[in-house]
């Protein structure tokens, strides 16, 4: 994701918004997860176009479950970006983007756990197989999937849009243990696309975050941090997979190339090398997301690289713990960017921010608690709990678009408050943020409002992240762990 800050819509702290409760048991978080999978299921499929699929539509009239057409997309095609914070070129209209929908694919494997009916999972293996068979560039590699492209319906290829044919991960993808099953090779040529074709410099590691999807085409010096962890643990995966020491030759080049960006002052890993901040700029959060891919990455590579991720993950620890995050009752928030030398901080995040390469709070926290279930460092709690604490009075500004997403980052921030400090006022905000919830984006629908003032379904506001932490509250509710665990990729 593009984290120059171009435009931020800013949700302000206010008085309480009175809300009233509308789940009546515990149980009810389940059924309105079922019953939005079961619609997604149901009604949101491809059935468009000369190859019908079993991807989901990634944009829906949520009264009818179809996808726009004719005046209908126009009109949700022309909302401005000034008004709800998404760029227009991001947005996946005509099809679908399996990227998009990460987290319904995990509640889909949950619902087969907690229901014991095989169709859910069955089908989500149907629809990734699928595209991994389907929607891979011939030419490089590559899938149709990200920030930027998707898979058209009516076109059978990717979708036609500004982007134009920009490869760019949106999430990390956590998926590849069910993807290698479904689509080994498929997997594996992603991953040797992702270095011959993603790496702009395969001598230093340099690279952009943006590639082209049908042909040769990587660039250099936007080389986030962030991206870069998604890149090693797709390479990690392919090496566990496979055991081609090509994967270990790309991790280990594109990790030499950030230690030898660090900070010989700080530590810190500058945001990127293009001229906009000419490396003097850290985004804090773009780091710590590389720390933890790092992290999961190594147990699947050789001890001596192994240990280099780890070494290279704890400096960034450093780094991030040394940063003065003020989240006290009234300070600054978390330091969102800081110069790179001096760790001297630019600026600070907002509980309620949000718009294109913003994060709120809650966003914030759940990286942190990613990493501290990896090395339980103290700093990180401290972290996590100081901003939750900033939540019990605190409640989004609806007067502006508020992202379903957004309140699910909330709804799982405050659920890890409750896990680390056993204080139940937590888990009854994680309950109050539900309520909240199910008022602005599922009164007349079991799929999700694209925001609280625009009544279509859209997945880039990730409703599916919405609909996975109210299965998350079910399972805390009721004492029960999902194995494999849900995992938070909104990073």
């Amino acid at each position: 994701m593009h984290r120059i800050r171009t435009f931020t819509i800013v949700l302000w702290i206010m008085a309480a918004v009175p809300v009233l409760p509308v789940y009546a048991n515990q149980d009810d978080y389940l059924k309105a997860v079922q019953a939005y999978a079961d619609t997604m299921l149901e009604k949101a499929r491809d059935t468009y176009g000369s190859e019908p699929s079993p991807l989901f539509a990634s944009a829906l009239n949520r009264e009818t479950c179809a996808p726009f057409s004719g005046d209908a997309l126009a009109a949700i095609e022309n909302i401005p970006r000034e008004t709800w914070g998404i760029r227009s070129h991001d947005r996946m209209l005509t099809g679908g983007n399996p990227m998009h929908d990460q987290n319904l694919y995990q509640i889909l494997y949950c619902l087969t756990s907690v229901t014991g009916e095989q169709r859910y999972a069955d089908e989500a293996d149907k629809t990734l197989k699928w595209f991994f068979m389907h929607c891979q560039s011939p030419q490089t590699g590559l899938m149709a999937w990200g920030e930027h492209i998707g898979w058209d319906f009516n076109t059978e290829t990717i979708i036609d849009k500004p982007a134009g044919t920009t490869h760019e991960f949106f999430r990390p993808w956590i998926l590849w243990d069910q993807s290698y099953k479904l689509a080994p090779a498929a997997c594996a040529d992603f991953a040797k696309g992702l270095w011959e074709h993603q790496i702009g410099d395969q001598t230093t590691g340099n690279f952009s975050r943006h590639a082209a999807w049908d042909k040769h085409g990587p660039g250099k010096n936007s080389e986030y941090p962030r991206h870069g962890g998604f890149y090693i643990a797709t390479w990690a995966q392919a090496y566990r997979h496979t055991k081609d020491p090509i994967y270990l030759k790309a991790i280990e080049t594109v990790l030499d190339y950030f230690d030898g960006r660090r900070s010989p002052k700080t530590g810190a890993l500058p945001a990127e090398s293009a001229k906009r901040s000419e490396g003097t700029i850290i985004w804090p959060e773009s780091n710590l997301s590389l720390a933890i891919d790092l992290w999961n990455s190594a147990k699947f590579v050789p001890e001596a690289l192994a240990q280099k991720m780890l070494q290279s993950a704890a400096a960034s620890d450093r780094t991030y713990l040394r940063l003065a995050h003020d989240l006290g009752p009234d300070g600054k928030g978390f330091v969102k960017s800081a110069n790179t030398h001096t760790l001297e901080p630019l600026s600070y995040s907002d509980p309620w921010a949000t718009g294109y390469g913003e994060d709120t709070e809650a966003t914030l926290s759940l990286r942190c608690l990613l990493r501290y279930h990896q090395i339980h460092d103290e700093g990180y709690k401290k972290l996590i709990l100081g901003a939750a604490e900033r939540y019990i009075e605190s409640e989004p500004f609806i007067e502006f678009p508020v992202y379903p997403g957004t309140l699910g980052d909330v709804i799982l921030h405050m659920l890890g408050a409750y896990e680390l400090s056993g204080d139940r006022k937590f888990l009854e905000r994680a309950e109050h943020f539900a309520a909240l919830a199910d008022q602005l984006f599922l009164k007349d629908s079991s799929i999700p409002r694209a925001t609280s003032k625009h009544d279509h379904y859209e997945a880039i506001t990730r409703g599916d992240t919405l609909m996975m932490s109210l299965l998350q509250l079910w399972a805390v509710k009721n004492k029960t762990e999902f194995n494999p665990p849900l995992v938070y990729c909104d990073r």
